[in-house]
């Protein structure tokens, strides 16, 4: 009787240690997916270090994007519509889980746009550093621009739309030496881009001219608002991008 309770308590202390074993190579298992999830877990755009944010107001964010040739960003959400752009020649791979990099090659002065909500790290594929700007729309509206986008007479000058979401839309604009846009409306808040070194002249309907100038990557923004007639005062072709928000 001794012996048969000896062994069933022996029997009791095996089974107990292989549970024991198996919990602990269960727990071993669970900790290393969770590391391996929390290597890929998506950053929030502005906690990305590669990104720069350069602007940001209620309407939008404008971020700066550098890398080194090969160099790749932390996976980061972009939750909204957004646009990009580079000043020089650049491919940039957009590496996301499980899937084949898409390469994207940038001309300069180029505007791509994406509608956004997914997570991606992007990659330089070019032999140089790149400078990108990366402007994200943070109103979402589900309607509609009231007014078509050449609303303006212009001369001298070459205008080119680029493109429509409910939440922005955007165009650029090359004005010759002396090129004018002419007197109009300004419906809606709107970001210049300069692709081109500017030196301009706004004069507004209500007041007295005033000049400014701004080098090529530099941004402005403007608010909706007033009617103006702009001049290019350079010797030089002056071209800019711009965005207008809803």
């Amino acid at each position: 009787m001794a012996i048969a309770e000896f062994r069933a308590r022996q029997s009791r202390i095996s089974t107990m240690k292989a549970c024991g074993f198996l919990a602990s190579a269960l727990f071993l298992v669970s900790a290393s997916i969770q590391a391996q999830e929390g290597s890929v877990r998506a950053n929030e755009i502005t906690n990305e270090p590669h990104h720069v944010l350069l602007f940001q107001n209620s309407a939008v964010r404008v971020f700066q994007l550098n890398l080194r040739p090969n160099e790749v960003t932390l996976p980061h959400r972009h939750e909204k519509f957004y646009a990009y752009l580079s000043l020089h020649p650049v491919t940039i791979g957009n590496e996301v889980r499980g899937r084949q990099p898409v390469l994207t090659q940038l001309d300069p002065g180029e505007l791509h746009t994406s509608k956004g909500g997914f997570t991606v790290a992007e990659r330089n594929n070019s032999s140089e550093p790149t400078e990108m700007l990366v402007i994200e729309a943070i109103k979402v509206e589900h309607g509609s621009f009231d007014t078509p986008m050449l609303g303006f007479r212009y001369h001298n000058a070459a205008f080119s739309e680029l493109f429509e979401s409910p939440a922005m839309r955007g165009y650029s604009m090359m004005l010759f030496p002396g090129g004018q846009v002419d007197s109009h409306a300004e419906n809606y808040d709107r970001l210049l881009i300069a692709i081109t070194d500017l030196k301009l002249r706004d004069t507004s309907d209500e007041g007295s001219p005033s000049n400014f100038e701004m080098k090529a990557g530099d941004i402005h923004w403007f608010p909706r608002g007033g009617t103006h007639t702009v001049t290019n005062l350079a010797e030089s072709v002056g071209t800019f991008i711009t965005l207008e928000f809803n």
